[in-house]
């Protein structure tokens, strides 16, 4: 032979191929000729091999040197389920049999005949591929026999794709040459191939499920749940410490990016440190920098602040806020428009480029002008690459930016809204605000660009187009045109649905807050079913509206799919129908219609964004143009200047009442004296201390009656205290003063508290102070006002919440001892204080009716102060003694123990919570809680750490409708892409027949159009299939999360933040509302088209495969390497956001304390440092996918350069090379979209696998284990039970949680039917658990509670709560109605409903509202007193009708005669039920049957008063003894009987009940005189009807105003009373309030008078009567006259 001559290396190699010149394989038409199957085994195969050896042999290291070292990814595992790894085994054994075979029948590839010896090749290439399965083989045994290591499993799943890859383009090559081979060899080969097929499948899609293995002791941490250290919720409301700028954490460790050089900052260099360092162990707080100067939100926030103040001013009355924002951030946002330039271009370069190199190819050009233009591409989508990386990094920060600084505008302008404004928003909406619309806002100013950006596009590609196929681009284009009208229509409708969408997530939110924020009533009261039921109604209501728009935007995102596809169809079938079509105008138009597929896909999105953003973007400035209330800075001091003045004064909570809240108000009181303020509930003595704040807004508005020399210190009635440790709490973010702090803890009675906290001052407080008493909570309130060195205190009567001596001591030490030279105003309903105050102020109805000192107002006071005194009782005796010695002072009650202990117990649990409803107290303390050198209540934040787990997908696939849907939307995106690769060949085809066509144009247009159709009609069912799947499950999830958490028990509400809680209602509920089944739409979109063109392209040009599957392996090690880290800092940054609304919450709750302050600033620098908090995790998860993408693009660059090259040299050795031209342009018009659709693709599934995160987030609180059963069928109580009320409990042992020491220990009471116990004992003594242990809120350790003798825990928890009542100390109500309120579960007729309002006083005062029942509640009930609420709950039990009553010191927030009202209420209503009372305040109790007292968890003392106040060393009589000796003794008479309690109470009762039936009567005769002037109204209309019937032309109108008149007349007559019987008796059959319905008649008639008047004008008209002969004129005067002389009447 010719080659055989040749010597040297040559020579070698045809000795080692043996190739046959003139054999089968010369015959192949590619560039290797009869060398093609020594080059397929030996580089192909043979490198696939080396790969596979070396791999396997890492792996099996790795598998026998697992569990050393503490990478929790080397843990040593066992495989739960091994079947599928049994098969891998089998089919690995297979492929290294299957070569043995071959060598031993001597079956060769090169010579088909047989009579030749294998070649050395073949030799070699059989030899080295069973090795390589040998070694897979061993490694499959050891991973099902050892152990399997979750580290390096893509070891061995690249080796066999690796081979695989191989494989098929050797299969090509038979496929080829099938005819020549013998049936033995194809079916052998045939199944060695299946083999490596089942384990090419099993490497991409199976994902072995694992336990630990049984006897590995795991010193790793569990890598599925891991709590952070410092990143999740490590923040603090107000710190008094130095705040570091950019969120804390990271120490100096500044942004790297300013500081780098300009190839790191293209290349995104900057980041690899921080990438390397996720990927070898999870990113915490400390990995991160801070931010740079020009990232901080409190620069970007003073900068916008100014600028948003000079455009109000500009634009008086109409600012705009995106003006604002284009001065704020537009230069920086256009320069990234000007990146995008760059980029945009090179969308462009593939096509144009395709088109030259097939038209070099179809014209027999030379192949250097192939390989440059291949070249050329590659370096234009680098450029656009890096231009698309600075575009994203720019418009992204301007976008955080831009969220950084609406929270703060948002979060500063809630801090100074008026009262008017602030109930127009509700928590809920501006929770929305920031968890919604400015996320909202953010996510448009990242694509905003792409408005003219995406017009650009589709314009270049159209004139693109018309250079290729002329006019028939035209037709395509008028067909892009004509969606326009459709695309405005849906755009137009989602505007509006989403605005509806908006408004009833605000109401869902605001509600979630609301039950959230009182837990423990709801759980007492056992609600949870009523308030599920009540969101649940508005999230359907919400989902409703959602639904609507997510089926416009499918259809919307279906009409932009789908067009693309008859563009081409109808485009290329105009063309053919006149030209031929060619490869270069058929692949180049595919590929200009594959950039135009982008901007058509994303601009309708972009379009529904910005309509999100218009919506959103409106009410943002809504908030920010509310009207503001008067917070201008306190008048300097000047003890020469009275310190509090208000000259003339009303105001009115709502400026547009009839009536003022305050009316003349005059008050001057001068520098450093101390006013109290007193008067009955409801009066207005709180109303009259918001007036002094500012809070309630002036009549006229605008007016500045109200001025205050010196800075303010406030006490609010109702104690703030957020989440923080007690010293912060103190501190309220001023400098630690030792001495100062010091004394504010002295004299605010704290020193033995402190001393009794885990912690000391250090003890973390839980949010709303949940695991510290009501008395505790009051005084370190007064211990932040002290330490404010203010010149003005405000107390809104804190003295309520604390034991009478404990007050005393607070009175004695704090007001009236080193607040002594301040000036200090105090609310107060407890009237022996009096006589120590300078001036005495009594306020009624809103005015001010007697002021003075207490000696001129005892001897010569009015009406008023002397029922006040009337009321008092002997409460004022209590001066003589002044201040008591502290005999073991307590909160609520009993000295700390009798003689004989003279050690006092610490506390070592958490303290318990007596300030409202049972709850689990200090359960939650622990537990992972951050440190602060103290103890942590509240617990970090958990978060998931590694990949996504499966059962996060398996419960997001479940709720979407499980395997059938899944089953389905993968069968439809496997069709799409048949479809669409389909169309493709199909093009291929035709355009290759060119004038050789066998069939007319019609022929190939026709198929085209058919295949073209099949791929529309499986979009439309994919998009709509994942649209009903996405609503279904984000309804189920949210069902789940709300069924689960409003079930959980109580110790989870005090570890977790309500911020936290309302984060996952909030952002992770929108986010599976929007975000979640578009991400995993698109990223499976991207993996199936990814998936058929890489199949295409590997079985048209099979070696660009053994190009492919190395890149892939980089493609896919980059991603893994980028998703370590960006998968930590996308939960860190999720994990982040809910301290931001956490602040929120809690600011909104002390709202009035921060304006007293004037703390807004501080505030501001808090939640700033919380917002560059999570900016820091925004800004690494930004620049990461920065940094993946420009390594992404890189590499898919590289795809297109090697599949270019490769399909210029397979043109370049074809005989035939413009026949070779349509599959090498389909080939490179596939390839062109790699690049894009690879990084697109793994961004996508980035993105979806962090928008699972959501799904994470909310399963997490799905999986909470719930309390106890809440009805157990076989043990529920007859509907009757208790019906004695007997309550024994036996030996009972408590403890909050299984690591803390007991709280009640063998604690044996009984308690016998009807009788009452009080209960007292000191902070901590175990008076709440009692209570949580009888409601079942904490489960015993040990023994049980008997009522009626049924043991408790033989009950659901549900039926048990249902027979108890409660009445809580502070008083919950819900927005919503009286009748809400009342019977949430509709279970009472409305008769019940107004007899226990009547019973409990409040019927006269809930009748006056024209709504009745359906009076509005606002949020926590703030339009009803604190008295009128905790009458309600008063309602509440009376409706409820228990045997078993439990009080926790329910009067300690009223005034004394609304005391007396309840206390008789109690005793008359209850006097049948047992109940158990909790008591601050001796009085309340003395009279009880029997008294308990409590200490250490055990009953201290246990009998009647009289027994124990005989013990004169007794626990209960020291308690007294320390009250004063008056009252004291006065005490002591209340016990043995010889004073009459209820003599006393019924006095100050009736004073009040007569008080209210005197307002009573004013509505009644306001009632009277408005159906006078209606009457008088309606008998003019009356005439009026006469007359003109009478003057009636057309007799058809006769009929109709004779039924007007006869319906006049009736009115009339029941207006004079004529039929007040038949409607008395009818209205009460009906149970309707008599008030109410004459109040909606009176309405009805107004609107007839106005018909009428209406009617008569008309006729008046027609018969030309004049204006002026004193007809309508003086009618009108006449009804002036009637309304005025109403509207005094009910003046008077």
């Amino acid at each position: 032979m010719e080659e055989e001559e040749k010597g040297g290396s040559f020579h070698f190699v045809n000795t080692f191929c043996r190739p046959l010149f003139n054999g089968t394989w010369a015959s192949l038409k590619n560039e290797l000729g009869p060398f093609t199957p020594c080059f397929t085994e030996i580089v192909v195969l043979g490198t696939a091999c080396l790969v596979m050896v070396v791999l396997s042999a890492l792996r099996i290291r790795l598998i026998c040197s697992s569990g050393h070292g503490i990478d929790p990814r080397r843990k040593k595992m066992k495989l739960r389920h091994p079947f599928l790894h049994l098969l891998a085994l089998v089919c690995s054994i297979h492929c290294a049999i299957v070569p043995l075979l071959q060598l031993s029948a001597r079956i060769s590839l090169q010579d088909f005949g047989g009579d030749m010896p294998l070649a050395p090749f073949e030799i070699y290439s059989i030899v080295s591929t069973s090795i390589a399965w040998l070694t897979v083989t061993v490694t499959y045994a050891l991973e099902l026999a050892h152990c399997y290591v979750p580290k390096g499993h893509w070891y061995l799943r690249f080796a066999l794709l690796f081979m695989l890859a191989g494989q098929l383009s050797k299969l090509r090559f038979v496929l080829l040459l099938l005819e020549r081979y013998d049936g033995y060899f194809f079916y052998l080969f045939v199944s060695f191939i299946a083999a490596q097929a089942i384990q090419g499948g099993l490497a991409i899609f199976y994902y072995p499920d694992l336990v630990p293995q049984p006897g590995y002791d795991d010193v790793a941490a569990d890598s599925s749940s891991v709590s952070i250290t410092g990143a999740g919720d490590d923040y603090v409301l107000l710190s008094s410490g130095e705040g570091g700028g950019g969120g804390g954490g990271g120490g100096e460790n500044i942004c790297p990016e300013r500081r780098s050089n300009i190839v790191s900052r293209l290349l995104f260099m900057w980041m690899t440190p921080l990438m390397s360092s996720g990927y070898k162990r999870p990113i915490k707080n400390d990995d991160v920098w801070q931010l740079d100067e020009w990232d901080r939100s409190e620069v970007n926030a003073r900068m916008f602040e100014q600028r948003w103040r000079e455009e109000r001013e500009k634009a008086a009355g109409n600012p705009s806020l995106l003006r604002t924002f284009v001065r704020c951030f537009g230069f920086r946002f256009m320069l990234g428009g000007f990146c995008k330039l760059f980029n945009d271009a090179s969308q462009f370069t593939g096509p144009v480029f395709l088109n030259l190199l097939l038209k070099s190819m179809q014209n027999n050009e030379p192949a250097w002008k192939g390989y440059l233009y291949s070249c050329a591409i590659f370096v234009a989508m680098m450029i656009g690459v890096i231009g698309e990386g600075q575009y994203f990094q720019t418009v992204m920060r301007v976008a955080f930016h831009l969220r950084a600084v609406l929270i703060a505008a948002i979060f500063g302008k809630s801090m100074a809204l008026s009262h008017t404004a602030r109930e127009k928003v509700s928590t809920g909406f501006i929770t929305n605000l920031i968890s919604s619309d400015v996320e909202s806002l953010q996510q448009v100013c990242q694509n905003l660009h792409l408005l003219w950006s995406a017009p650009l596009r589709i314009l270049v590609a159209i004139v693109l187009l018309y250079r290729e196929l002329g006019y028939a681009s035209l037709v395509g284009l008028l067909l892009l045109v004509l969606t326009i009208p459709s695309q405005a229509l849906i755009v137009r409708k989602v505007q509006l649905l989403t605005k509806g969408v908006l408004q009833r997530t605000d109401k869902r939110i605001g509600l979630t807050t609301e039950v959230l924020k009182s837990m423990d009533i709801v759980k007492c009261y056992a609600w949870e079913e009523s308030f599920s039921a009540k969101i649940q109604a508005i999230r359907e209501d919400e989902l409703s509206w959602l639904r609507s728009s997510v089926y416009l935007m499918a259809l919307n995102f279906l009409i932009l799919n789908v067009v693309p596809v008859l563009v081409s169809v109808v485009t290329f079938g105009v063309y053919a129908l006149n030209h031929t079509l060619t490869p270069a105008s058929a692949f180049t138009s595919i590929a200009l219609f594959g950039v135009l597929r982008y901007p058509l896909i994303t601009f309708p999105q972009l379009i529904n964004q910005v309509i999100l953003a218009k919506v959103s973007l409106a009410r943002v400035q809504e908030m920010l143009v509310g009207q503001e209330g008067q917070l201008d800075p306190p008048l300097p001091s000047d003890p020469s200047k009275p310190a509090v003045t208000i000259k003339n004064g009303n105001f009115a909570w709502d400026v547009k009442a009839l009536h003022c809240t305050l009316k003349d108000i005059n008050l001057e009181i001068p520098a450093g004296q101390l006013v109290a303020i007193v008067g009955s509930t409801g009066q207005g003595k709180s109303s009259l201390v918001s007036a002094m704040l500012g809070e309630i807004p002036s009549v006229p508005q605008g007016v500045d009656l109200v001025k205050i020399h010196g800075s303010v210190a406030y006490v609010s009635q109702i104690s703030w205290i957020f989440n923080a440790t007690v010293r912060e709490n103190v501190l309220f973010g001023l400098p630690f003063h030792p001495q100062r702090y010091a004394e504010a803890i002295r004299v605010s009675a704290l020193e033995e508290d402190l001393e009794q906290l885990p912690g000391g001052d250090l003890t973390e407080i839980g949010e709303r102070g949940v695991n510290v008493s009501g008395g505790q909570k009051q005084r370190i309130s007064i211990a932040r006002a002290v330490f404010a060195n203010a010149d003005v205190y405000i107390f809104d009567d804190p003295l309520s919440a604390l034991d009478s001596h404990v007050a005393r001591q607070v009175f004695d030490l704090c007001i009236k001892g080193t607040l002594a030279d301040k000036t200090r105003v105090l609310v107060t309903n407890q009237l022996h204080f009096l006589p120590h105050v300078d001036s005495i102020v009594v306020v009624y109805e809103g005015r001010i009716v007697e002021a003075g000192t207490y000696e001129r107002l005892r001897s010569s006071g009015g009406a008023h102060w002397a029922k006040l005194m009337e009321k008092a009782g002997s409460l004022d005796s209590e001066e003589e003694d002044g201040p008591q010695k502290d005999e073991g002072r307590t909160e609520g009650g009993s000295p700390a123990t009798a003689k004989g202990k003279g050690q006092k117990e610490q506390i070592q649990s958490l303290p318990e919570t007596t300030s409202t409803a049972p709850n689990s107290g200090g359960g939650g303390g622990g537990g992972g809680g951050r440190k602060r050198g103290g103890t942590a209540l509240v617990q970090e934040e958990e978060r998931e750490m590694g990949i996504v787990r499966r059962a996060v997908v398996g419960r997001y696939i479940s709720a979407m409708g499980g395997f059938f849907v899944i089953t389905f939307l993968i069968l439809s995106y496997v069709f799409i892409e048949i479809s669409r690769v389909g169309s493709s060949l199909w093009l291929t085809k035709w355009s290759g027949a060119g004038a050789r066509a066998l069939h007319s144009a019609f022929y190939y247009i026709g198929v085209y159009a058919v295949i073209s159709l099949c791929q529309v009609l499986f979009q439309f069912s994919k998009q709509f299939q994942v649209v009903i799947g996405s609503l279904r499950a984000t309804k189920r999830l949210h069902e789940g999360m709300l069924g689960s958490v409003l079930f959980v028990p109580m110790s989870f509400f005090h570890t977790n933040p309500l911020g936290r809680i309302m984060n996952r209602f909030s952002k992770d509920v929108a986010d599976m509302d929007r975000s979640i089944a578009t991400a995993l739409n698109l990223s499976l979109t991207g993996i199936f088209q990814l998936s058929s063109t890489f199949l295409l392209i590997g079985v048209l040009t099979p070696y660009t495969l053994i190009c492919f599957i190395p890149l892939l392996a980089v493609f896919c090690m980059v991603y893994l390497y980028f998703q370590s880290t960006a998968r930590e800092v996308k939960r860190l940054d999720s994990i982040t956001r809910s301290p931001v609304y956490a602040q929120f919450s809690e600011a909104l709750n002390g709202l009035a304390t921060i304006r007293a302050y004037r703390a807004h600033s501080r505030l501001s620098r808090a939640s700033a440092q919380a917002v560059d908090t999570n900016v820091r995790f925004t800004l690494v998860n930004m620049s990461a996918n920065r940094w993946l993408s420009i390594r992404l693009e890189f590499l898919g660059g590289l795809m297109i350069l090697v599949t270019g090259v490769f399909a210029v040299m397979d043109n370049a050795h074809a005989e035939d090379k413009s026949a070779a031209a349509p599959q090498i342009g389909l080939v490179l018009s596939y390839a062109l979209s790699i690049t894009s659709l690879m990084t697109m693709t793994l961004r996508l599934a980035s993105m979806a696998e962090n928008s699972l995160n959501a799904v994470e987030r909310v399963g997490t609180y799905i999986d909470l284990k719930p309390e106890a059963e809440r009805v157990i069928p076989n043990h529920r109580p007859s509907s009757d039970w208790p019906f004695q009320g007997a309550i024994l409990f036996d030996n009972v042992w408590m403890r909050y949680r299984e690591d803390l020491p007991p709280v009640l220990k063998g604690l044996t009471i009984a308690v016998k039917p009807t009788e009452k116990i009080g209960v007292v004992g000191r902070t901590g003594a175990g008076k709440s658990s009692l209570f949580n242990a009888l409601f079942r809120i904490v489960e015993l350790s040990s023994g049980r509670i008997l009522i009626d003798g049924s043991d408790i825990s033989q009950f659901g928890v549900a039926d048990l709560r249902k027979a108890l009542s409660i009445i809580p100390q502070s008083p919950v109500l819900f927005s919503g109605t009286i009748r809400f309120n009342l019977d949430p579960f509709d279970e009472h007729k409305d008769r019940d409903l107004w007899e226990a309002l009547e019973r409990a006083h409040l019927k006269e005062v809930i009748s006056r509202s024209e709504n009745g029942l359906d009076t509005v509640v606002k949020d926590s009930g703030d339009n009803f007193s604190v008295g009128q609420r905790q009458l309600l709950s008063l309602a509440r039990a009376l409706l409820r009708r228990s045997k078993i009553l439990v009080l926790d010191e329910a009067t300690a927030s009223v005034d004394v005669g609304t005391d007396a009202l309840i206390q008789k209420t109690i005793r008359e209503e209850f006097k049948n039920c047992t109940m158990l009372t909790i008591a601050h305040r001796i009085n309340t109790i003395v009279d009880s049957d029997r008294i308990l007292v409590m200490d250490d968890g055990k009953a201290l003392e246990y009998d009647t008063p009289i027994r124990l106040l005989k013990k004169e060393d007794g626990a209960f009589a020291s308690l007294v003894k320390s009250t004063g000796s008056a009252n004291a003794q006065y005490l002591y008479g209340v016990a043995t009987g010889d004073v009459d309690i209820q003599q006393q109470m019924t006095g100050q009762a009736n004073g009040v009940e007569q008080k209210w039936a005197h307002e009573a009567a004013v509505a009644q005769r306001w009632i009277r005189a408005t159906k006078w002037a209606l009457g008088m109204t309606l008998s003019a209309s009356h005439n009026d009807l006469q007359q003109m019937a009478s003057g009636v032309q057309d007799e058809s109108e006769i009929p109709l105003l004779m039924s007007v008149h006869e319906a006049a007349g009736t009115l009339r007559r029941v207006l004079r009373g004529e039929h007040n019987e038949a409607l008395r008796e009818e209205l009460q059959r009906s149970g309707v309030s008599e008030q109410r319905w004459w109040t909606t008649l009176f309405r009805l008639v107004e609107g007839l008078a106005g018909l009428a008047r209406g009617l008569k004008l008309r006729y008046v008209d027609h018969l030309d009567n004049p204006a002026g002969n004193g007809g309508p004129t003086e009618q009108r005067n006449s009804e002036w006259q009637y309304l005025t002389l109403a509207v005094e009447t009910r003046d008077t």
